[in-house]
Parts: C-alpha cells; structure tokens; sequence
C-alpha cells in the first residue's frame, strides 16, 4: 500500500511539472548568464583563438571608451582602435600569456583613465584553448587617492627632513658663535689658536651633514657597470680600519672567491658599504669583532656585516632606516638611510637581525643581473 502511494505521489509530481524542450532550457540559462554579465560593473571581454571578439559587455564598452555593437570589424584590434596597451595584453593572452590586475593608463577624448586588467585563457571541456577573457575595472579614483596619500607622505618626509636639517645645523652653528665671540675678546696666541681650530672642525660638520643630505635626497640614477664587489668590501675595509674608532676592532673577512660580478653602480655601492661597515665599528667603541661575508644564493649576491656590540631594540629598529634617526652623539643619522636608498636603487633589499647584547648583523641582498 505504501510503495503503490509513493508510486503515485511520483506519478503526479511528472505531471504537474512543466515540460522545455532542451534547447528552450538551454537559451533561457544564456539569456540568463547575459543578464548577469551585462549588469555587473566590472568589464568583460570574450575574445575567441581567432582574434574576434564575441562578447562585451556594457561596462566594458564604458571602461574602454568603446562601442562593441557598432562595430562592423570584430576583430578585437579595430573593436579597441587607440587602446595599444590594451590590444597588446589580449595578443599575449591569445599566445598563451595570462596577466593579473594589470594596471594600465589610457588616454581617451584628451582625458587619462586608469584600469586594471586580467587576463585568463577560456578552454572547452577537453581543455582545448577556446579564446581569451578579459576583465576591466576603472581605478581612476583608487589611483587618484594614491597621489594624494604619496604627496601627504612627501610633505611630510621634507617636514621631517628640515626640521632634522635645522636640529642638525644648529650645534655646530652655536659652537662656531661661540668661538667667534672668544675670538673677539683678545685671547693669546695658543687660545686664539684653539678657537680657530674648533671653527675648523665644526665647519667640516657642517659640510658633512649638508653632503649627507644632499646624497640622501638628490635624485641621482645610478650608472650601472660589471662590478666586483669583494673588492669594494675590500678598498672600504682598509679604508675604516685606519680610522680610530676602529682601535681594537679585529676584521674578519669571509668573501666567497668565486663571486660573481654584478651590474652595479660601484662609486654608490661602496657609499652603501661604507655607511653600513662604520656603523658596525661604531657601535663598538670598546673593541670587538667585525664580520663582513660574501656569498651567492638563488641568483642573488648576499652580503652580512656582523658587529659585537650592544644590539638594536625593537624601538630603535624600527626606525633605523629613517633620515636623521640616531642614537650617537656625533652621528647625522643619514648613513644607513642612504645606505638602504642605494640597495633599493639597485634592486636590492637591505635588513637587519638583532639581539640585545649580542650584537647585530646587517644582510644585504642584490641581484647578479638587473
């Protein structure tokens, strides 16, 4: 009795439901997925393995500044006339080359429009290539924001900068007042003499700190040349080591012998290792060792400066890399600032690994060929 009643239930279930066709079913879920797309803000491009584009939607059409049903040619060369970026990015996929997010800036009716771009290959269903889609979306304003927060960012910096300029002037201007005013008052030969020599010596600060700084914010591009840079470890360590806060220091030099040569700037590079190697022996006013090595590892050039002194906290480490940081009474703060400029000018990445009372260790990644 049970199973007659299920039978039955089924029975009148078929009838009552409605009957398509196939192929009605199948036109209905295409009008369907069309609705989608062309409501969807974002642009979508369709473009099949013979360069004819056989679907866009109304976004993209607003996105592209083009017409899609207007145009007679298909071809998605003459569908984006004047988008060259663009035309360029689909032939790639159409080759096998996919992007993600690309930003491109185009210049429509004399007005500059920023889109991101992504690319994917279509297949069917024995993973056969069947075409290109292409998503566009309008970042114009995300772009324009991006301007806005840089350029706070940069007045802030030139802020930061000169009031770090003026802080900085300031101690060797008030000492030269001083000694002026002495020299003024009639002293005798030998503290005449004195003076002049502290007028001296607070003059080379101050060309110090204006070179520094010069060197920290000149937009200099660097002139790229084959390099050795085990030789320039070694002309800046004989530099230092004659300097005498270096008294009590022994280095330990571990360069790898079959270094290969760089493309590098080597006047700015050995700027950036100088910067790096005085302030190891810096932080070491009592003595102690300084490591410096070179090695190669995944294509890339790494150098490790190792000090024995006191480490670096978390607090300063955080801003060990900013212009006018430091924590030495005789320091500008803008050697390592200039230091990890050069690395990154030259591709490159510069950190730091510390430990209270240990000492720290500087590591320096370039790439062997830009």
């Amino acid at each position: 009795m049970k199973n007659r009643a299920k039978r039955a239930l089924k029975s009148s279930k078929k009838d009552t439901l409605p009957r398509f066709p196939k192929n009605a079913l199948s036109k209905d879920m295409r009008q369907y997925n069309n609705l989608i797309l062309q409501c969807i803000p974002s642009g979508v491009m369709v473009i099949n393995m013979e360069g004819l584009v056989t679907f866009c939607n109304a976004s993209a059409d607003s996105i592209l500044g083009i017409d899609y049903l207007k145009e007679k040619d298909k071809n998605y060369a003459s569908v984006l006339k004047g988008n060259s970026h663009v035309v360029q990015l689909i032939k790639n996929g159409i080759n096998g080359e996919t992007f993600f997010r690309k930003q491109l800036q185009l210049k429509m009716d004399g007005n500059s429009k920023w889109i991101g771009m992504t690319t994917s290959i279509l297949y069917d269903k024995l993973a056969t290539p069947m075409g290109v889609i292409a998503v566009f979306s309008d970042i114009t304003d995300v772009k324009e924001l991006e301007s806005e927060v840089k350029l706070k960012e940069r007045l802030a910096a030139v802020g930061e900068l000169s009031a770090g300029v003026a802080h900085e002037i300031r101690n060797p201007l008030s000492a030269i007042g001083g000694y002026a005013e002495l020299l003024k008052r009639g002293l005798s030969e030998d503290e005449s003499a004195s003076a002049v020599e502290g007028i001296i010596k607070e003059t080379k600060n101050l060309n110090s700190i204006v070179t520094n700084f010069l060197s920290f914010v000149r937009k200099s591009q660097p002139v790229f040349n084959e390099t050795d840079v085990n030789a320039l470890i070694k002309e800046v360590i004989s530099m230092v080591s004659f300097d005498k806060n270096a008294e009590g220091i022994n280095f330990d030099i571990k360069t790898l012998k079959t270094l290969p040569a760089i493309e590098a700037d080597p006047f700015e590079l050995k700027m950036a290792f100088l910067n790096i190697i005085q302030n190891a022996v810096q932080a070491m006013p009592n003595g102690g060792r300084l490591t410096v090595k070179s090695d190669v590892q995944y294509g890339k050039i790494f150098i490790e400066v190792t000090d024995t002194g006191p480490g670096i906290s978390k607090e300063i480490g955080d801003r060990i890399f900013n212009p006018f940081f430091t924590t030495k009474e005789q320091g500008t703060g803008l050697g390592l600032a200039i230091a990890h400029k050069i690395v990154e000018s030259h591709d490159g990445k510069i950190e730091f690994k510390s430990k209270k009372g240990k000492g720290t260790t500087f590591i320096i990644r370039l790439p062997i060929r830009r």
